[in-house]
């Protein structure tokens, strides 16, 4: 078996055939809005992308995706021979089919999936002549989806005052009582 390398650098040649394929992309400025960035309309967007190597037929699981960033997430899938692409809208649906999270108890922070279990409804597919179009589109999609976006400013900001809250609660406890 191949050593597993960081997993931070597990996506890289997805990263790159992506880039190779979608016109003007070009490697994200800040990882941890997404790794790449695709102009659409004149404007930069932000494309998480993700590699699954599992055979043809078979599921594949794919983690930690945030659907919370309300980004478009793509999936490079060579032996399936496609790329599959949610938008964010697509994701965020797909959240809400969750019970928890992955690693958390909320679907939106971080979930997982497999391929095979995705419904029509929560994704479309490209093949490398079509990933550039697709990509845009469901860009595009998201953009038109304004209240789910919304949604989740507000699901992050409620987070962020959540963990602050329970930081200083935390920190302030009598530890000893």
């Amino acid at each position: 078996m191949a050593e597993r390398q960081a997993i931070r650098l597990e996506g890289k040649a997805a990263e790159s055939e992506f880039r190779r394929l979608v016109q003007e992309s070009r490697a994200s400025d800040e990882a941890k809005r997404g790794d790449v960035i695709v102009p659409v309309d004149g404007v930069d967007h932000y494309v998480e992308v993700k590699e699954c190597h599992a055979a043809a037929g078979a599921g594949g699981t794919i983690n930690q995706v945030r659907a919370i960033k309300f980004i478009t997430c793509v999936v490079w899938a060579p032996n399936h021979r496609c790329w599959y692409i949610l938008s964010p809208d697509q994701l965020v649906r797909l959240a809400a089919t969750k019970t928890r999270g992955q690693h958390t108890e909320i679907p939106f922070e971080s979930m997982n999936f497999t391929l095979a279990s995705l419904g029509d409804q929560f994704h479309s597919k490209a093949t490398d002549d079509t990933l550039d179009r697709e990509v845009r589109a469901a860009i595009r999609r998201g953009l038109a989806a304004g209240e789910l976006r919304k949604l989740m400013e507000s699901l992050l900001k409620e987070i962020h005052q959540v963990r602050t809250q329970w930081i200083e609660k935390v920190r302030g406890a009598d530890l000893h009582g």
